[in-house]
């Protein structure tokens, strides 16, 4: 009779030094990019870079769920324990990028802040939006371009994408007995 995923667990060792180690790693590839995109001024690829990181994020989740699953479940990975070590990677990468991203607007990129809101503001103004309605407006997005804004908007992003990636990984890298 085969051993069950949390028998193989027990046996084998944990999952957590391999996410953990994998979680950090992905954090720091994540921060290198942020930090280039506002030292190269590359924010006019926002949109590639959003993508880019989603497939980076996508890539090392299925990199770990596949270690996990031959190093210690024996090639056997079901759907729960696949999503379950994805889950894992996503919140620690989210905990450790959106702190990352909490000091970064409080730091280095206080200017990008206001630029944001500047951005925002002339937008509004194209689309001949009235001065009353661009005020209205500009004071949900002054509340939003802050560093606690973008902390909060850093946290539901990353923990949003990041359990769609969780889940198309899943789908990947599960197998049954």
């Amino acid at each position: 009779m085969e051993a069950s995923a949390p028998e193989l667990e027990q046996k084998n060792g944990s999952r957590k030094p391999i996410v953990t180690r994998n979680a950090i790693i992905i954090s720091m590839i994540l921060i290198g990019i942020l930090l280039a995109a506002h030292f190269f001024a590359f924010g006019y690829q926002n949109e590639r870079i959003a993508f880019g990181q989603f497939v980076l994020v996508l890539v090392s989740l299925i990199v770990t769920q596949l270690e996990v699953r031959d190093k210690l479940y024996q090639g056997i990975l079901p759907f729960d324990k696949a999503f379950g070590t994805a889950m894992m990677v996503v919140l620690m990468v989210t905990a450790i990028f959106s702190f990352f991203t909490l000091i970064f607007y409080l730091t280095i990129g206080t200017d990008v802040l206001a630029e944001m809101r500047t951005i925002a503001e002339n937008s509004l103004r194209e689309q001949g939006k009235t001065e009353e309605d661009i005020a209205s407006r500009m004071t949900f997005t002054n509340r939003i371009f802050t560093p606690v804004g973008m902390f909060f908007m850093s946290l539901v992003g990353n923990m949003f994408f990041g359990t769609i990636a969780a889940l198309i990984a899943s789908l990947f890298t599960q197998r049954r007995a």
